[in-house]
């Protein structure tokens, strides 16, 4: 009996509670009936250069409207969406969209406006417009045009001719990696028609842009790129689908390699430059330098007899050039090679490890000899070979001039700490984050690698560092 009056105790415990808690349910309307009127204000719209109007009235007799749901859809293309919120029991309200040029937006074609009323209680009314067509803008002619006249990959352009599916422009021999703009008109000048249809990347998509938009750098030009090809020879364009397509002849390993026949001249530069594709399992014969035994990258290419070298990276397209002036190649990977697959050094009192070496100074990536790619010989594991001087730094009282760092890319991103590697081969020191002192009392260098003395030390280098051990290693070439 005890225990039946606990319970029922409880219980109106329980009841007593629920009733001095305030009404926290909503307002409960009747399931109404939105009436919706729409009306299309434009008839017809060019697409890429107009818009669309269309005005819109929705009511309720005493259900609170909600919401309203547009989308404008040209075939495929999803070209608007909006939720737009509709208080009270009335709602008009004109609707203006601009309507682009895509894909899949033939001549003729409807521009459809869905639209979707739901009140409070979520009872909805469904309407579609559909009596604006649209006009694609004429694409009768295409031509490849140089970003800018100064642009020279390009020349002045080309002119693509129709296959009755899609434009085409073929036997070009551009370089493998390129920019361009599609242009309904271009001039033998190289100049682009600005008051004709021009085609570029607006938003990461490829489509019609204006010259106000390409000057402001909203809009960019078109990127062709493909390292395992040797050029880019075709480029395909369907100006119904928007489908951009390029081809060349594919890139083959090279069994020999003359630098002043492989590696072209580049304008303002004192270096001459290709890419090439190598494969370790292919001995390549090196001929152009005047010095096989200093010429040669110590880093990417052992010597396997006289002038026929061992290419010791993976097998893939490298940045390759000549220094004519120093008599030595170098190798890199490509520019946009990033952490583990390598890793870059750049800093002050190195160089590279020519026949008559000299330190480059400055840090920095814009300079051949400035930086050096290190290549991985095993996982986590990173190697140089570099001109290494040390000397006196008269900023500091017990460290000398050299000094630098290691980098996951090229262009100062992701850098390693000199203070989490031991150092071995050499007096030099890994500073922690925290940085070494300054005689003028300034902290610096913070995470760098900087020679532990101001004596002096020069010589080529081979130095490791060991992501594994957390160790970095010198070793002592000539």
């Amino acid at each position: 009996m005890k225990r039946i009056f606990q319970i029922l105790f409880l219980a109106l415990i329980a009841i007593g509670y629920t009733a001095c808690q305030p009404d926290s349910f909503r307002e409960v309307f009747p399931k109404g009936d939105p009436q919706m009127e729409a009306n299309m204000l434009t008839k017809e719209v060019n697409f890429g250069s107009d818009s669309i109007s269309f005005e819109v009235t929705i009511t309720e007799k005493e259900t609170p409207l909600s919401t309203l749901t547009i989308k404008v859809i040209v075939g495929m293309n999803v070209i608007a969406s909006e939720e737009v919120r509709t208080p009270d029991l009335m709602f008009k309200k004109i609707f203006t969209y601009a309507v682009p040029f895509g894909p899949n937006m033939p001549e003729g074609e409807p521009v459809k406006v869905y639209l979707t009323a739901t009140n409070v209680e979520g009872t909805t009314k469904d309407l579609i417009l559909n009596d604006c067509i649209g006009h694609r803008p004429a694409l009768e002619t295409m031509y490849v045009m140089p970003p800018t006249i100064d642009y020279k990959p390009l020349g002045k352009g080309k002119q693509m001719t129709w296959d009755g599916e899609k434009f085409v422009a073929e036997n070009l021999g551009y370089p493998k990696s390129i920019e361009c703009l599609l242009a309904v008109e271009g001039t033998k000048f190289g100049r682009i028609n600005w008051a004709k249809p021009v085609l570029g990347m607006l938003n990461g998509r490829l489509s019609l842009i204006t010259e106000e938009q390409f000057n402001a750098g909203e809009a960019t030009p078109i990127q062709l790129a493909n390292d395992n090809i040797e050029s880019i020879d075709t480029i395909h364009f369907n100006p119904l689908t928007f489908e951009l397509y390029f081809s060349g002849k594919v890139a083959q390993p090279v069994s020999a390699l003359d630098v002043n026949v492989d590696l072209a001249e580049v304008a303002g530069k004192t270096y001459r430059y290709a890419k090439i594709f190598f494969d370790p399992t292919m001995e390549v014969t090196v001929s152009g330098v005047a010095n096989m035994a200093t010429a040669y990258n110590l880093d990417y290419m052992e010597v396997a007899n006289g002038n026929v070298v061992k290419f010791l990276g993976e097998k893939g397209m490298y940045d390759v050039y000549y220094l004519p002036a120093e008599d030595y190649i170098v190798v890199e990977p490509l520019k946009d090679a990033v952490y583990p697959n390598v890793m870059w050094m750049t800093g002050v009192g190195f160089g590279l490890p020519v026949a008559e070496p000299k330190t480059q100074g400055g840090w920095g990536f814009d300079n051949l000899g400035q930086y050096i790619a290190c290549r991985t010989v095993a996982p986590k594991v990173y190697q140089f070979t570099a001109y290494l001087k040390n000397g006196v730094n008269a900023d500091f009282e017990t460290y000398g001039s050299l000094n630098f760092k290691f980098f996951h890319q090229k262009g100062w991103g992701g850098e390693e700490v000199g203070g989490n590697y031991e150092q071995i081969g050499l007096p030099i020191q890994g500073v922690g984050p925290e940085g070494i002192i300054k005689i003028n009392g300034d902290v610096a260098e913070a995470g760098n690698w900087i020679a532990a003395t101001q004596e002096e030390f020069e010589g080529i280098y081979r130095i490791t560092l060991d992501q594994n051990k957390f160790t970095t290693t010198y070793e002592k070439i000539r």
